[in-house]
């Protein structure tokens, strides 16, 4: 489904982008480009793939698998 498990937020008016992390010598650092969708409304990261939430594994979004076939994309309920 495209909801937010925070607010119930349509997880489809969030961008598909990547985050930051610390490179553990005192810097932040882009990462995972692409690999993340963002609530628009307030700003929780999830795995595309997993639906884990990057700060609470435990709390996820449904994820559904996909193909992508001649250019189209078909999701598998």
């Amino acid at each position: 489904m495209n909801v937010c498990p925070h607010k119930g937020a349509p997880l489809c008016e969030g961008p598909q982008c990547g985050t930051t992390a610390w490179d553990g010598g005192g810097k932040f650092i882009s990462c995972r480009d692409n690999e993340i969708v963002r609530c628009a409304w307030h700003g929780w990261e999830f795995d595309i793939r997993s639906g884990a939430s990057l700060v609470d594994p435990d709390v996820k979004a449904r994820t559904f698998p996909v193909t992508v076939e001649g250019g189209n994309v078909f999701v598998l309920a």
